[in-house]
């Protein structure tokens, strides 16, 4: 039984087909195509480097910007000095004409509230507590002068205590009171920058029998300076009140640089 067959069989009978399914014009754009695709291929792994280097500089920039963490750690300048953006707690200053004696908490301070009054202070008075040096800074040099350790302050407030600066003809002696009150006598320490060279040094009381790196004077008075000595008032009787007999008694010291010393040459009492 025969069936009639469509027309594209008869065709197919005829062999392959005589025209080609590209033309010139196809094939140039798909070689064109596959060039510039070949091109891009190339290009993109120096792409992918570049915009990761782009990413590493930029992240680079934010952390040197933008720390994680404050550093606890203070740095120092190549000198082993303190750089200019370290803060220090002044404890006690004095100033001369030239430059500035200070006291300065070597680490953090233990401070804490009297809490009730007594012969040192009121409840309100704060104790500060810790190891302090003492620098004398000048023209913008800075030298130690000594370590004072296990040090307490009572003072009213938290601001800079200012020592008490006194003219001798060699030096000025700036006298150092860390507690402002006492029952008995006001405890003080004593040191003097000498004129002309600007050295700073801590002073001794010397007495006839002892040498001692602290001295004191009676509640109630101020050293003064009286010949170009110290005068420092005296106290008597079990409370330092001073006993009738002797209200007026006091010390005399001789500035002498060479000993670093405050040598006590007259000590006077009085009858009231």
């Amino acid at each position: 039984m025969n069936e009639e067959k469509p027309d594209w069989y008869e065709r197919a009978q005829q062999g392959p087909f005589q025209n080609e399914p590209f033309t010139a014009e196809m094939k140039n754009k798909v070689q064109v195509s596959l060039t510039q695709g070949s091109h891009r291929s190339k290009r993109r792994p120096y792409l992918r480097v570049g915009m990761t280097g782009v990413l590493l500089f930029v992240t680079l920039l934010l952390l040197i910007q933008f720390p994680w963490g404050e550093r606890t750690v203070q740095q120092h300048t190549a000198g082993g000095g303190p750089s200019p953006s370290v803060t220090e707690t002044i404890r006690a200053e004095g100033t001369t004409d030239e430059g500035t004696l200070q006291v300065v908490a070597i680490d953090k301070e233990e401070i804490t509230e009297l809490g009730a009054p007594s012969c040192f202070g009121l409840e309100t008075d704060l104790s500060f507590k810790g190891d302090y040096k003492v620098k004398y800074a000048a023209e913008g040099t800075s030298e130690d002068v000594v370590v004072l350790e296990d040090l307490t302050f009572i003072q009213p407030t938290s601001a800079a205590l200012q020592m008490i600066r006194l003219p001798f003809q060699e030096a000025d002696v700036f006298i150092l009171a860390p507690q402002y009150k006492d029952c008995h006598g006001i405890q003080i320490y004593a040191f003097a920058v000498e004129h002309g060279s600007g050295k700073a040094v801590q002073l001794q009381f010397e007495e006839e029998f002892s040498r001692a790196s602290t001295s004191y004077y009676r509640p109630g008075t101020t050293p003064t300076v009286k010949d170009n000595k110290l005068v420092l008032k005296s106290t008597e009787g079990p409370g330092g009140e001073g006993s009738p007999e002797y209200n007026m008694a006091e010390r005399m010291y001789q500035l002498d640089l060479r000993q670093n010393a405050m040598v006590m040459v007259l000590r006077k009492d009085r009858k009231s």
